[in-house]
């Protein structure tokens, strides 16, 4: 089924909740509906989310400024799978019947936090290789003018250290430098990227990885050495 908007503003104060979120769910029909959609039904509720949020969170020894974010992921997954099934539902009554399907979205997303110590998931395209020191800044630390400069000070040795690199070695470099954490592989989509990019097997991103750490370690030990 497809909405159909008629030409007048609709009043979506007034709608019921479960009409929301069909809106939401059609937010690439109609963006500007969704997403004043999105903000009715999360002012309707955000009191409930976020108080369960915080008992959940109390329940494991987190914060409640972690509740907050997890609140916050909460509504983000609504925005993205807005999944709910009134059909499904023994509840009569929407509003109970949605806050139950809230609740354990909090749940899950308590959980997430307990494993990933965060509960936001970026959108897969969002992920992109680094082909330069000003997308590594950029996907770092976003668009705080502060924090960018500061970057980028740090990262003017880097920039050197690099010097002599083919632009392979140095798009694989900057991609891993990005990504990687506490030993963690870069995500699957980010790889993919990278080998349909670059036209390189794995087991030869490996190597190029390498020779790049390698070439820039020996030109910071050189640094360090003549100190």
């Amino acid at each position: 089924m497809k909405i159909e908007l008629k030409q007048e503003d609709i009043d979506f104060d007034v709608l019921t909740s479960d009409e929301l979120i069909e809106y939401i769910s059609f937010k690439n029909e109609f963006p500007s509906e969704a997403e004043k959609a999105f903000i009715v039904f999360c002012n309707r509720f955000q009191q409930d989310v976020i108080k369960t949020a915080e008992i959940y969170s109390n329940k494991y020894g987190h914060s409640e400024v972690i509740a907050l974010d997890i609140a916050n992921c909460t509504f983000a997954k609504v925005w993205k799978y807005h999944s709910f099934n009134k059909s499904k539902s023994k509840i009569k009554d929407i509003d109970k019947a949605i806050k139950i399907w809230l609740h354990a979205i909090v749940f899950n997303e308590l959980m997430k936090y307990g494993v990933k110590d965060t509960c936001s998931e970026p959108e897969e395209d969002d992920l992109s290789i680094v082909e330069n020191l000003d997308d590594l800044v950029s996907l770092t630390v976003g668009e705080d003018s502060e924090k960018r400069k500061d970057l980028k000070i740090r990262l003017e040795i880097i920039e050197r250290a690099m010097l002599g690199l083919s632009e392979k070695h140095k798009i694989i470099y900057l991609t891993y430098k990005a990504y990687e954490n506490n030993g963690k592989n870069i995500p699957r989509i980010v790889g993919k990227k990278l080998r349909e990019k670059l036209n390189l097997v794995q087991s030869s991103i490996q190597v190029y990885k390498k020779e790049a750490t390698d070439h820039i370690n020996n030109y910071l030990n050189s640094l360090n050495g003549n100190r």
